[in-house]
């Protein structure tokens, strides 16, 4: 579905749905990762998700946000080519692969400097740059 912000969330209310008409259990979260990017469909994804009951996580200016902070606790609001650049300096990634040093141990540092950035995180909330949602999906993780 390409990342379009709207045909993820869409995707995701397709998939819901064929689950309940299927007469499998259905999912107890739904939910979507999207960035802010350039996306000019993101306040009708943030709509349909609202109305549809999906947890919408975004990211902005993009999920590597979120990467950084499992390796350092910077704010600096940064361009995609520059953040692309220090993700890769800062070993996380090979281009859009997860390096296999990956600190996963770190996500609560990230998640603890994902909320200093933005008190104010929701679902469906477009936070300042740089910003990331990502906390409430490792605490539905954790069910809590």
């Amino acid at each position: 579905m390409g990342k379009d912000p709207l045909k993820v969330v869409q995707k995701c209310v397709e998939k819901r749905d064929e689950a309940v008409q299927n007469d499998k259990e259905g999912y107890d979260d739904c939910v979507c990762l999207v960035d802010v990017d350039e996306h000019q469909t993101l306040p009708a994804a943030i709509q349909l998700a609202e109305r549809e009951g999906i947890w919408l996580l975004i990211s902005n200016l993009k999920f590597e946000a979120w990467l950084r902070w499992h390796a350092e606790d910077k704010r600096s609001a940064l361009n995609s080519a520059q953040l692309d650049d220090v993700v890769t300096k800062l070993g996380l990634v090979k281009g859009k692969i997860l390096s296999q040093s990956f600190p996963f141990h770190q996500v609560y540092d990230a998640c603890g400097t994902a909320r200093a950035v933005d008190p104010e995180m929701r679902s469906g909330r477009r936070g300042p740059d740089p910003s990331s949602a990502m906390p409430i999906l490792v605490d539905l993780l954790q069910g809590e």
